[in-house]
């Protein structure tokens, strides 16, 4: 049996539903050199991720998809941006796989999107009568 693109999509999703809930679990026990900063961040970015996953998976919307790419883009550069101090190579890794995945998703759910037809709905024409 075929598997359909709404049961792709939503497996796809619950992924990064998955990954929100793994980063704001790990970001109690990362270690980080006492620096709360790097903690905190990786706890807003994991409760951001869940919400998105849980947004894609209700609206299956392009906007969602992009949400989820530009989410990812974040994590990712994370550790260059909030320049990560030595000795937090365990969060660096864990925001950047985190931001692998997010992407990934998102653009596999962009190219989807890519592939299926867009609807164009028309009105119909005013008639004299």
């Amino acid at each position: 049996m075929m598997d359909s693109v709404h049961a792709r999509e939503v497996r796809r999703d619950i992924l990064v539903v998955v990954t929100g809930v793994a980063l704001v679990l790990l970001s109690l026990w990362v270690p980080v050199n006492g620096d709360q900063q790097i903690t905190g961040s990786i706890l807003v970015l994991g409760l951001v991720a869940y919400s998105a996953g849980l947004w894609a998976m209700t609206t299956e919307s392009r906007a969602s998809h992009v949400g989820l790419v530009v989410l990812g883009a974040m994590l990712l550069l994370s550790p260059l941006a909030m320049n990560f101090p030595r000795g937090t190579t365990a969060a660096a890794t864990i925001a950047v796989v985190a931001g692998v995945i997010i992407a990934g998703v998102g653009i596999l759910g962009l190219l989807a999107r890519r592939d299926q037809p867009v609807a164009v709905s028309r009105e119909p024409e005013h008639q004299p009568a």
